[in-house]
């Protein structure tokens, strides 16, 4: 687990809009805090990432997410909440205000609640949500591991963060709305 001394680092990196690794259900993830347009823009750049394809934000708990999405109904909410089998990532209406950064064409902000212990320490210890997306550029295969996260990318992230990955399928997407799945 982290130490609060790695977390007030991680913290840290995130406020100054710095863009860190980090292990997740099923692979390392980059993230940024998803209230700075710079750090938003740079781990798109770092990515090779196209702004209109959107972003995941990672939770620790519904209410992170808040701040970013339309008002929820009490079964909207429960059914977000409820124990998945798997990591899943729901589409759900976004506010307006939202960042393009974040939603891409979209009126749909994607939101997952980790069950990763690491990400969910982190989000945990700054009650904010964490950019989530693949820890590779654009088209590479992605990375399951500390040493490939090094290798791939040197020198050009803020902090990367050791731990494992969960060994998982990528998160499934369902549209809240429709319930349609959208990647299974």
């Amino acid at each position: 687990m982290l130490s609060r001394w790695q977390l007030e680092r991680i913290a840290s990196t995130l406020s100054s809009g710095g863009v860190i690794a980090y292990p997740t259900e099923s692979v390392f993830g980059l993230g940024c805090d998803p209230r700075n347009e710079k750090a938003l823009l740079r781990l798109l750049q770092l990515k090779n990432r196209p702004a209109e394809k959107g972003l995941i934000i990672l939770v620790s708990d519904l209410e992170q997410a808040k701040p970013f999405i339309q008002p929820l109904s009490v079964k909207e909410q429960q059914i977000i909440n409820k124990p998945q089998s798997r990591a899943t990532t729901w589409l759900v209406k976004r506010r307006s205000e939202v960042s393009p950064l974040l939603c891409g064409n979209s009126d749909r902000l994607a939101v997952r609640v980790t069950q990763h212990p690491i990400a969910k320490a982190i989000c945990d210890y700054r009650d904010l949500p964490l950019v989530s997306t693949s820890c590779n550029k654009t088209g590479k295969p992605e990375l399951v591991n500390l040493l490939a996260v090094r290798n791939h990318w040197q020198f050009q992230l803020d902090y990367i963060v050791s731990g494992q990955c969960g060994g998982q399928k990528p998160s499934r997407i369902i549209d809240l709305s429709s319930h349609r799945v959208l990647r299974d």
